[in-house]
Formats: structure tokens, sequence, C-alpha cells
């Protein structure tokens, strides 16, 4: 089966759109992380990406901002910092014509006392409720996977929030660093993965390197498994990157 594959772009200036084009992958941008760029120097990369995406017709994706944004915060001023962040990467998402978004869990897993857990979570699903109010995007919205140990908890903020256009990218790359394997992650998130950040680690930090083709091989055995189908983003420095889809 052909895998959906998306090339992953730091910045602009690494983007070799006719090398994409060739070979038929996706992009994934995230120059828009940056937290302190101007209203002008948005501007000026949305226009600089709309002129490289003419006649580009495969998948396009964005990373949104995640520093020191906390959408389930009891500190009513954070929130509506973190929306008003959120509902900008929408804006340029809209502008770009963008199939997926994806945001951070921001889930701590130390905060893992009952009533506290349930409240992060109660009011994450306020906040993306008002969030798909608002923006009325048509793409997909992407929860990705930090710091989490287990899938358990951001299981139980997707299953919460419950909106069709709303899933999980997994992080392999995250849940490498976590307590459990990659299948157990795939298997019980089975029915909400709808992207995949595919990296590797030594599991001590989260290097972003590149996996081997063992570690390929291995992941993709487990999707075929459970059937998922979804797009992978390579997240990673890729040195070759007609090379590296040969893994796939």
């Amino acid at each position: 089966m052909k895998r959906k594959l998306i090339s992953c772009i730091s910045h602009i200036g690494e983007l070799n759109i006719d090398e994409i084009k060739r070979l038929e992958v996706g992009i994934e941008i995230q120059d828009f992380t940056e937290p302190n760029m101007t209203d002008k120097e948005v501007n000026n990369l949305i226009i600089k990406y709309k002129e490289l995406f003419k006649g580009f017709n495969n998948i396009k994706s964005i990373h949104g901002p995640f520093l020191d944004l906390k959408p389930s915060s009891p500190d009513l001023e954070i929130r509506r910092v973190s929306q008003r962040r959120y509902i900008k990467a929408f804006l340029i998402a809209k502008e770009l014509d963008i199939d997926y978004l994806i945001f951070h869990s921001q889930i701590n897993p130390h905060l893992n006392e009952e009533n506290i857990r349930k409240l992060n979570v109660e009011q994450s699903k306020e906040f993306w409720e008002e969030i798909a109010r608002v923006v009325n995007y048509k793409g997909i919205i992407l929860i990705e996977n930090i710091f989490e140990e287990t899938p358990i908890m951001i299981k139980e903020l997707i299953e919460a929030i419950n909106l069709p256009n709303i899933k999980i990218n997994l992080d392999v790359g995250h849940a490498k660093l976590g307590s459990v394997s990659i299948e157990n992650w795939v298997k019980e998130l089975k029915d909400y993965i709808g992207y995949i950040h595919l990296h590797t680690n030594d599991g001590k930090s989260d290097q972003h390197l590149r996996p081997t083709e063992e570690e390929v091989k291995r992941l993709l055995y487990i999707l075929d498994k459970y059937e998922i189908h979804c797009p992978i983003s390579l997240e990673y420095k890729v040195e070759n990157l007609e090379k590296d889809l040969e893994m796939f």
C-alpha cells in the first residue's frame, strides 16, 4: 500500500518545492511556531508560501504555536492568550488552504490527581468547543502527544472533546520517551489517529533523529495490523529525501 508521506519543513528556506512535487509528497511547515514574529513578518511569510504552493496539490500541514500556551489553564488570562494564538494559527491555515493543523496536547502527566485531571479535561473541552465555534475550519485539527507517559490521558482528552474533525497526531518519538510500547499507543488510540510524526531518539531526550529502517519497518507493521492509513510526516533532519522515502 502506498503511504501518504510528508516532508517536514522547519523554515521556508528548507523548502525545495520542485523536489517535493517530483517526489509526490506533502509538506508540513513549522515557521509559524515562532512566538515573536510580527504581523508584518507573518503576512510576508504567507505571501511567500502562497507563491510556492501554486500548482501544488498534495497534503499541506501547519504546526501551530505551543510555547507557554495552555488551553486548560485555570487562569482565564492564560486561556485567552492561548485562544488568540490558536485562532491566529487557524486564520493562517485558512489563508494557505491547509489540510491539517497541529497543536500540542499541553497535558502535564504529573498533574494526575483525579479531580485536577478531570478539571483539565473539562476546561480543554470547553476551549476546543469555543475554538470550533469561532473559526469554522474545514480541515483536520490534530492534537499531539508531548509529555504523556502512556496514551491514556490524551485518549481521555480526545474522547471528551468528541468533535469529528479533531483527531490525534501520534508523535512516535515522543511516545518512545514514555513508559509503554509504540504498539500500545497505536492500539489504544487507533480510532483517533489521523496523522503521525515520525522521528526517533535514545529513549532519554527528544532528539528528533532519523529512524532506522528496522524502526520504520516495525512501525509500518503495527499500522497495518491496526488498519491505520493516515499521513506520516518525517519530523527529523532529512539529508536525502528520495532515499528516506525508499524505507516506506
